[in-house]
């Protein structure tokens, strides 16, 4: 391991409290948020999604925005893909032509508007590996459902 892997492994357990102690936020006051880092969107009270991204304010807004394609609100697409499957909907299909689909837009509308109602929070990670690090570490940690970091 390099030293400053160990450096930012270090930095984990401190970098969690300091996210969890955070103000639990709403879609319409995210004004005062940092430019970049790392945010958890919760539902119920249960966090259930880990994001990073350098332009938190927009990222977190496309994630919800009833005009997002399938290229901004990816969590809510894959909610809504989600509910596809357990409708039968066949979601094998490309990205694009399932969101084109008539048996899925209601289904993606709908997600994304459940994402809008989620709670949040952030917390400012510059450093863009040490964010590509700690998202993973409390995806893990608070053992979010949708957080698989798989490819395809």
């Amino acid at each position: 391991m390099t030293k400053e892997f160990d450096r930012m492994v270090a930095e984990m357990p401190d970098l969690l409290r300091r996210l969890q102690s955070g103000d639990l936020l709403s879609r319409d006051n995210i004004g005062d948020i940092p430019q970049c880092g790392i945010y958890v969107l919760y539902e119920n009270g249960r966090p259930i999604y880990v994001g990073r991204s350098d332009h938190l304010r927009s990222r977190l807004l496309g994630h919800s925005r009833p005009s997002s394609g399938h290229n901004s609100a990816t969590f809510a697409f894959n909610l809504a893909k989600e509910e596809a499957a357990n409708e039968g909907i066949d979601i094998s299909q490309r990205r694009k032509q399932l969101e084109n689909d008539p048996a899925f837009e209601p289904l993606f509308s709908e997600a994304k508007k459940r994402v809008s109602q989620m709670q949040i929070r952030v917390i400012l990670v510059d450093d863009a590996a040490l964010q590509a690090v700690f998202e993973v570490y409390v995806a893990l940690a608070l053992e979010t459902p949708y957080n698989a970091f798989k490819t395809s």
